[in-house]
């Protein structure tokens, strides 16, 4: 049995410009331990807080900072399915498990559809097929393999 608080983060690699743009937090210090309360969170409860924080202090939050926070919550969602990595390629997002880990194909089921290929060990979304939908497609797979 895998201890699952051994596992190393997920790597992410997706789609999306996920950052803090330079015009929106002028110091770098300031971004920097941004960054690092970002890297802290473990629940996606405290985005929210998260997004408050931003937004009371810098205004309304940029493209690029909703995804870095959108990023952050699949990461957290991610870590909890034992998800190993998310990656873009060749244009699909490639959802990968751990090494010994098979996805539940009947568990997911209710989420196929045109668009979305399950194997044992690797789920495949093609964010073309979803539109700006992809994003809440993603959130719900995760959710169901978590």
């Amino acid at each position: 049995v895998i201890k699952l608080s051994h596992l190393p983060p997920p790597t992410l690699d997706l789609p999306l410009k996920a950052y803090i743009p330079e015009e929106y937090v002028a110091d770098v210090d300031t971004r920097l331990s941004l960054y690092q309360s970002l890297v802290k969170l473990d629940k996606v409860e405290k985005i929210e807080d998260m997004a408050k924080e931003f937004s009371d202090r810098f205004g309304a939050l940029p493209a690029e900072v909703e995804n870095l926070l959108y990023a952050v919550k699949i990461r957290i969602l991610a870590a909890k399915a034992s998800i190993e990595s998310i990656s873009t390629e060749e244009g699909q997002i490639v959802i990968r498990l751990f090494e010994g880990m098979k996805l539940d194909q009947q568990k997911l089921a209710p989420l196929l559809k045109d668009g979305i290929k399950v194997g044992t060990t690797q789920l495949r979304l093609n964010p073309k097929r979803f539109g700006k939908e992809w994003q809440k497609t993603l959130e719900d797979i995760l959710n169901k393999i978590g």
